[in-house]
């Protein structure tokens, strides 16, 4: 895992402040160790370990999410001793703490351990400070912590928009060209690991030009998103037989451009359990298209390919539902036709 991909912050700026936060927490474990808390110098010294190891994996692109839960409990456990034996000398570094998480984890995760860090921290460091001043400084915590937690929110609104424009197709609300092809790498990454099948189907709809001409933009536009519909709700129903993934399922039929579109069946043990999917997308794609008064059939040619192999590639997967779909067509339209792996 990237961690600059966890924290939005480039891997230059995350391995400065890895380096500058390791030296300021050696010196300080250096100073408590030789002249003061000796506890708290130990758990320095340990923090800045593991800030090390953290370092060397952000510059090797292999950071863990668990190295990233070891880390913040470590200094989450140096701040609260810190408060406990120093009181107000460690209260002050709660506030860049809590503000960290809101660059390491999800907002809503965010907002979790910020207050339980706090909390912990203020009733620690009832040990030196006086319940008063304790409560006071609450009060600015909290500020701070709403404050955060209010632009976070802010921009992960705004990231979530950026991801939805980008993947979404506009017209119909399903995943776009860009994003299927993740998702077509995705899933045949993960099947490599499950020996399962990934099953792809090309989908045209047949004469489409022929409505679009006769009747319109508008027109086809309207079928276009009723046919999205239609793929989705097979999707749907189809659960029992083609097991997706924890993704929407929408995410999973794509319009690739124009009257074009995708649908990606994962784990899939026997091709024959897709049998069922396609004939229930073929019937539903025969049905006429109501729109006004208008009553349009728009039936479907559909390809069928599998990633016969480990060596299969989205590109080639592509191909070889694009030619069973061109077969399909060229045997009169309305059909489905399987890509014949004994003659390629």
């Amino acid at each position: 895992m990237h961690f600059h991909l966890i924290t939005g912050l480039s891997k230059r700026i995350i391995i400065f402040v890895h380096c500058a936060t390791i030296f300021i927490i050696l010196g300080y474990g250096l100073h408590h160790v030789i002249s003061e808390i000796e506890l708290l110098g130990y758990l320095l010294l340990t923090s800045s370990c593991l800030l090390s190891i953290s370092l060397y994996c952000v510059y090797k692109n292999n950071f863990s999410a668990l190295l990233l839960k070891i880390l913040t409990l470590m200094i989450t456990l140096v701040i609260v001793v810190t408060c406990y034996f120093l009181g107000m000398r460690g209260i002050i570094f709660v506030f860049p703490l809590v503000t960290a998480f809101f660059y390491s984890f999800p907002y809503k995760v965010a907002v979790i351990t910020a207050i339980i860090v706090s909390a912990c921290s203020l009733l620690a460091s009832l040990n030196t400070v006086e319940i008063q001043t304790v409560l006071r400084l609450s009060i600015a915590l909290a500020i701070n912590i709403l404050f955060i937690t209010c632009l976070a929110h802010l921009v992960y609104k705004q990231q979530m928009g950026l991801v939805k424009e980008a993947r979404e197709d506009q017209l119909t609300g399903i995943a776009n060209r860009r994003y299927f092809n993740e998702l077509l790498s995705l899933a045949l990454t993960e099947a490599k690991k499950s020996d399962t099948l990934v099953v792809l189907l090309y989908l045209d709809l047949d004469d489409f030009k022929v409505v679009n001409d006769t009747y319109g933009h508008c027109i086809g536009d309207c079928v276009l998103k009723e046919a999205s519909t239609r793929l989705q709700s097979c999707i749907r129903e189809s659960d029992a037989v083609c097991q997706l993934d924890h993704l929407e399922t929408k995410e999973h039929v794509a319009r690739l451009g124009g009257d074009e579109f995708a649908i990606i069946l994962k784990e899939v043990v026997c091709i024959s359990e897709i049998n069922e999917v396609i004939e229930r997308i073929l019937a539903k794609m025969n049905e006429p298209y109501i729109i006004g008064k208008l009553s349009l059939y728009c039936h479907a040619s559909v390809g069928v390919a599998w990633n016969k192999d480990k060596t299969s590639s989205p590109e080639l997967l592509m191909q070889q539902t694009d030619s069973a779909m061109y077969q399909a067509k060229s045997k009169g339209k309305q059909s489905c036709h399987t890509f014949n792996y004994a003659t390629h």
